[in-house]
């Protein structure tokens, strides 16, 4: 009898069986296809062994749960409809990555499926054409699956007997591996800096899913930020730089970016009297000009007064930066007006002498950035967008990112509330649809009065892409009435589209339009080098029209032009072929510093002379750069980014006051400074020539530096961090 009951259980588990190993290795096939058509991440054998077995503890779950349900027609519907949404999953993780050069949470690409299908259901399809043959091969399991279902889920009595059998593995498995994971180099991305685009690549998709939905319920862990240790900064008198100031001769001028200060001077002035002598000299020395930092938060107040121990930590982590310098450039551009503009997809291999002449003007006619960077962020427009606007460091917050989260925040430090808080009519527009990326909640918060296409921005044409000549002449010239007849100064924000995926001349309505120009051009490159090169002549007209209406208005001496990129033409590839090289005819990929190069753009007709600037800078240094350039009061130390003409810091030196731009590729340690760059995939630092240091010293206090910015640029949105401190400075 006995004999009979083993026979028994043994054959219930031979009629299982197959589920206990076709959904182990369904997974486990998924997540090794997307690492082997995984062109940006590095595979190492860590990350190929942790996937395997967060894959068969996954596959081993499902085989439970699924051979569990009765009755069996509806386990085989749910197993069915899994299946086929895993299928999806990863077939859109896939596509998005080769695509965008990202993953997506599986939350956040949830929430914005509808307004992708609304408003680029066609660029979605060409992709999905584009990546065919890849998502066929993901489909295999479900071949295999629809081939072999009766067998893989038999309609026989389930015994409460086989649960061992199955969940013991998958704890032991699930659990170890989580162990590890938890204390490998890659810890802080699978708890408190967990995104899917860090993590997918240590531990594969299935388990970034899973702590997607688990983080978004039960919230993402926190940094360990109790174990960091602070000096509060304190100025020092002999820290200050002096520097004079010489109406009559500026060849002498400390350039930006020189870290070198001016030696005392003189001025020969004519005098009258000497002796009779009508044109004698005599020499009078001038006072050397001593400049303050641009700082006035009394954080060792806020700290004493700070019962909450994570906002008295991060008390103690803003107070302990070294503030940035005022300078000869303090208050350049003061009671100016500012036109500021994130450029979709811009490159600053869009800038041609003859082709786009008035974007060359501007580059080489204002401030000349020689060293300046947009890193992709891994969230897009968004990501960029967000850098640029709040000189903030972007992230992925829960199921969100930092501007969505930012919506309900206080967020005075952005340009439109600190240039309003001083009278400045603020407006911001996007020739899209308004609601993307929730920029009618975003936008207004940050001080902007905000319109796109379906609130209140009409444009004479239904394009796809949107024409940005048409939104500069739907709205320019009542900004410049008001302007006129008010006398009240104005910062205008746009966020662009005509440089917008696709590179073609079939769905991209820019590239179309400018077509002729563009191939006669450039006739022996590629087509979508030339359709890039045709939208972007778009924005070119968009840029002339600002010049000429505000000249013919006279007031172009008045006004200011700011832009760069929201993220550089990363869809300028068709499968394996990337065209980003044959445009910047550099041999790299989007895993290389040099892929981030951008171009800054910041020019006013009052300059006299182009102003060369090689100081290393990048995105989130923009809005502390133009608060200094305005005289605007500001902080700081409560930007990720710096003043990038700021000049106390020396080059051999890590301090927090030093240029820093973190480029993060592979991981998010990558970094250039004035000292040199450090690829953290390659694991080496090319320092600058001249500059000697400790190499391995250097690297390592300047990846912790980014560590904490990282960090704490998180803590400032989720903590509403500006709140706090200014609601307690007014106390």
């Amino acid at each position: 009898m006995e004999e009979n009951k083993k026979t028994k259980k043994k054959n219930l588990l031979q009629f299982y069986t197959p589920a206990i190993v076709f959904y182990p290795a369904a997974f486990i096939y998924f997540e090794l296809l997307l690492k082997a058509l995984d062109n940006y991440n590095t595979i190492t054998y860590s990350s190929i062994a942790i996937t395997v077995l967060f894959s068969i503890a996954a596959g081993l779950l499902f085989a439970f749960v699924f051979t569990l349900i009765r009755p069996v027609i509806l386990s085989r519907i749910l197993s069915s409809l899994t299946l086929i949404f895993l299928y999806i999953v990863f077939c859109v993780e896939h596509d998005c990555n080769q695509f965008y050069k990202m993953y997506y949470g599986i939350t956040y690409a949830i929430a914005m499926t509808g307004q992708v299908m609304g408003d680029f259901a066609g660029t979605v399809f060409e992709v999905a054409l584009e990546y065919a043959l890849q998502e066929a091969l993901f489909a295999l399991p479900l071949i295999v699956y629809f081939f072999n279902l009766k067998k893989i889920l038999p309609k026989k009595k389930y015994t409460i007997k086989l649960f061992p059998v199955i969940l013991i593995p998958f704890l032991v498995i699930q659990l170890s591996t989580g162990l590890w994971c938890r204390n490998s180099s890659f810890a802080n991305f699978y708890t408190y800096d967990f995104t899917a685009f860090t993590l997918i690549p240590h531990t594969g998709l299935l388990t970034a899913f899973r702590l997607d939905i688990q983080y978004l319920i039960a919230g993402t862990p926190e940094a360990p930020i109790e174990d960091d240790e602070f000096v509060l900064w304190t100025p020092e008198d002999d820290a200050q730089i002096s520097q004079v100031t010489d109406n009559k001769d500026n060849s002498d001028k400390v350039k930006p970016g020189s870290n070198k200060t001016s030696d005392d001077k003189t001025d020969i002035i004519n005098t009258e009297e000497n002796n009779g002598n009508d044109s004698d000299t005599s020499i009078v020395e001038t006072e050397p000009v001593v400049y303050d930092y641009n700082a006035y938060i009394d954080f060792a107040s806020l700290i004493e007064n700070e019962n909450n121990q994570t906002t008295k930590k991060m008390h103690e982590y803003f107070g302990s930066l070294e503030p940035s310098m005022q300078n000869e450039y303090t208050g350049y551009f003061e009671g100016k007006n500012l036109i500021f503009m994130s450029v979709e997809a811009f490159s600053p291999y869009a800038i041609d002498e003859e082709f786009t002449p008035t974007l060359y003007k501007l580059a080489n006619e204002g401030f000349v950035f020689n060293n300046f960077y947009q890193p992709s962020w891994s969230l897009s427009t968004t990501g960029g967008e967000f850098a640029n606007m709040t000189g903030v460091i972007p992230e992925w917050i829960d199921s969100g990112n930092s501007f969505t989260v930012s919506e309900d925040k206080y967020m005075p430090y952005s340009l439109g509330s600190l240039l309003g808080n001083r009278g400045y009519s603020c407006k911001a527009f996007h020739n899209n649809s308004y609601d993307y990326y929730e920029r009618d909640k975003t936008h207004p918060n940050l001080g902007y009065d905000y319109k796109g296409i379906g609130n209140g921005l009409k444009l004479e044409h239904n394009y796809w892409p949107s024409s940005d000549l048409e939104m500069m002449q739907a709205t320019l010239p009542d900004i410049i009435a008001e302007y006129k007849e008010t006398g009240v100064p104005f910062h205008t924000y746009y966020m662009t589209v005509s440089g917008h995926c696709n590179y073609n001349w079939g769905g991209n309505y820019m590239s179309r339009k400018n077509k002729d120009i563009a191939v006669q051009a450039y006739p022996d490159s590629s087509m979508p080098v030339q359709a890039y090169m045709a939208c972007n002549l778009e924005f070119e007209y968009a840029c002339e029209y600002i010049l000429e209406e505000l000249e013919k208005e006279g007031i172009l001496e008045d006004t200011v032009i700011c832009f760069t990129a929201d993220h550089y033409p990363y869809a300028l590839a068709e499968g394996n072929v990337d065209y980003y090289k044959e445009l910047s005819g550099i041999d790299d990929s989007p895993r290389s510093i040099s892929r981030y190069k951008n171009a800054l753009i910041l020019y006013c007709a009052s300059m006299e002379e182009p102003v060369i600037v090689d100081t290393p800078c990048y995105s989130v240094d923009i809005v502390p750069t133009l608060d200094n350039l305005f005289n605007i009061e500001y902080d700081s130390r409560l930007y990720s980014g710096r003043d990038i003409f700021a000049t106390n810091y020396e080059a051999d030196e890590v301090s927090s006051a030093m240029p820093l731009v973190i480029v993060p590729i592979g991981n998010r340690y990558s970094f250039v400074t004035a000292a040199g760059e450090y690829d953290s995939i390659t694991k080496e630092f090319t320092p600058y020539p001249g500059i000697v240091v400790d190499e391995e010293e250097y690297v390592k206090e300047v990846q912790n530096m980014i560590q904490n910015k990282w960090t704490y640029a998180k803590l400032l949105i989720t903590n509403d961090y500006y709140r706090i401190v200014f609601t307690k400075k007014e106390d």
